[in-house]
């Protein structure tokens, strides 16, 4: 089971802020970047609660946990965890998540999760893996794929992960659906990375596959929550500005530069933490 990602492993963590307002925009936006980056780690936590029970089956090189229910979420649908080690490289681990309907019987499982993992034996689930969502096939088979709040309908998630020293890292790739609109993508690419004294870094890439434009912004941080960030806007024409943006411990501005807005360049640059070497 420790071929398996824990949440807690790969999640992205920067102090948070007790400011109700005030807070500086680039700093409260890095904060929500890493809510939903975090968020979308979520399907984790009930493969953690798989972790705490016993195998069900054991096959050649590998363990089988399930089928068991997934009420009360989908009360119709049953899933099935299976862990296999590579008998050549004892070390190189694939798992597998399947869900069915109900009745279906064995011919009836979907894939939904599956991911690698390489241990580097330096600890507890310390190496590197990769694991996918697709969330397509079972959207189709009435799994219960509805799009969220703001419209958005997900299709797929990939993750690469490394906790085998530091910094650790972890890039993520979304695709959504705007608007539940299956011809159109939005595609979101993250990346975290995270040093042993409290340095972390967060990269957020947006991309609209019918305009073009985008979105990007790159933040820093110090161990206190002192940090920096640059956002890069695009219109799919190749127009666009760097704002930048700092802020202290307390995630008040003390710098900040809108190119596009000469009424905002405010605070002195000197302000800004030095985290170039991170």
């Amino acid at each position: 089971m420790n071929a398996v990602p824990a949440h807690e492993d790969i999640s992205a963590n920067m102090p948070p802020s007790a400011l109700v307002t005030g807070e500086a925009e680039l700093s409260k936006e890095t904060h929500d970047v890493i809510t939903n980056f975090n968020g979308l780690l979520g399907i984790l936590e009930g493969v953690d609660k798989i972790r705490t029970y016993p195998p069900t089956s054991r096959i050649p090189n590998g363990r089988v946990w399930g089928p068991f229910s997934m009420a009360p979420e989908h009360p119709l649908w049953l899933a099935r965890f299976t862990v296999t080690r590579d008998p050549t490289a004892p070390d190189h681990f694939t798992y597998l998540v399947e869900v069915e309907p109900i009745g279906a019987g064995d011919g009836g499982w979907i894939k939904f999760i599956d991911g690698t993992f390489v241990s580097t034996g330096g600890g507890v689930r310390q190496g590197m893996g990769t694991f996918h969502i697709q969330a397509d096939g079972v959207r189709v088979a009435n799994f219960g794929v509805t799009p969220d709040k703001d419209g958005n309908l997900f299709r797929e998630l990939t993750v690469m992960y490394s906790t085998a020293a530091f910094p650790i890292s972890v890039g993520m790739t979304l695709v959504l659906s705007p608007g539940g609109d299956l011809t159109n993508t939005l595609t979101i690419v993250y990346h975290y990375e995270a040093l042993e004294d409290g340095r972390a870094g967060m990269e957020f890439v947006g991309t609209d596959s019918s305009s073009g434009a985008s979105l990007s912004i790159q933040s820093r941080w110090l161990a206190t929550g002192r940090g920096r960030a640059d956002a890069v806007a695009q219109n799919g024409m190749g127009l666009g500005g760097t704002w930048s943006e700092c802020w202290n411990d307390s995630f008040m501005s003390t710098y900040d530069d809108k190119p596009w807005d000469p009424q905002i360049h405010t605070g002195d640059p000197a302000s800004c933490p030095d985290i170039s070497t991170f």
